[in-house]
């Protein structure tokens, strides 16, 4: 399979972010992760990180609940882009770090919550690797996923929360999957049937059965029982877990 091409992934996300086509799968998973996510989050107002911030949406959404939101970035124009929102929706206690996430800085135990949203765990990869990197074996101990979401793991405080939202590797999320990126101008590379979809432009997006996401998870540190797996839709889950007092 032909090489990802890193340079250009950061365009093709924004491109992405700022079209008005989404699938009806993608769209309702989204809207239905959102309300599940005020409803978890309600009755306090948190110190939230949120890793991939993308346009900003969720420092706006999160208000109600949110003391702290702390934005991690890799995209500068996608950083512009999330202040300018912040700016027009007077949010006050928002901050953007332009950053790999692998890279943060990040005090243990300050955050309530850290978000990794809108199917961005499945994303998160060695840039600029050939796609024939990403065996089965990769997919189930993901090196970058492990490093990325350890280091958020620390930042949160004893009690505190993670939630993901990834693709279910099913027919119709691969479906689903395809349609959005083909109608945002990009060009898919990946024969079907793959455990992920690339595109020529340089992004990237994998899919994941329970075994391949605790199987990252455990790398991470996390056990089983810490982890609670709600069904979005047929195409998706958003992943609660919960921080023990011990870790």
């Amino acid at each position: 399979m032909s090489q990802i091409r890193p340079e250009s992934e950061n365009q093709a996300v924004q491109r992405s972010l700022e079209s008005s086509y989404c699938p009806p799968p993608i769209r309702e998973a989204r809207e239905r992760q959102d309300q599940l996510l005020l409803d978890r989050l309600a009755g306090a107002r948190h110190q939230i990180a949120d890793i991939g911030c993308g346009n900003g949406y969720h420092a706006v959404m999160l208000q109600p609940v949110c003391a702290v939101y702390h934005g991690f970035e890799i995209s500068p124009a996608i950083a512009d882009t999330a202040r300018a929102l912040w700016q027009r929706e007077g949010v006050q206690n928002a901050e953007i770090f332009l950053t790999d996430a692998a890279e943060a800085e990040l005090a243990p135990g300050f955050y309530d919550v850290a978000l990794c949203l809108y199917f961005t765990p499945g994303n998160l990869r060695d840039r600029g690797a050939a796609l024939s990197l990403y065996t089965d074996a990769y997919l189930d101990r993901n090196p970058v996923f492990i490093g990325i979401l350890s280091r958020f793991w620390a930042a949160l405080r004893p009690e505190g929360s993670m939630f993901l939202t990834v693709y279910q590797d099913v027919p119709a999320a691969e479906a689903a999957q395809v349609d959005f990126y083909e109608n945002t101008g990009q060009h898919v590379v990946t024969p079907p049937g793959s455990r992920f979809v690339a595109t020529r432009e340089g992004f990237w997006s994998a899919r994941w059965t329970k075994r391949s996401l605790l199987s990252n998870l455990e790398g991470c540190g996390i056990e089983p029982r810490q982890v609670q797996l709600h069904e979005l839709n047929p195409i998706a889950w958003l992943v609660e877990i919960r921080k023990s007092g011990g870790g």
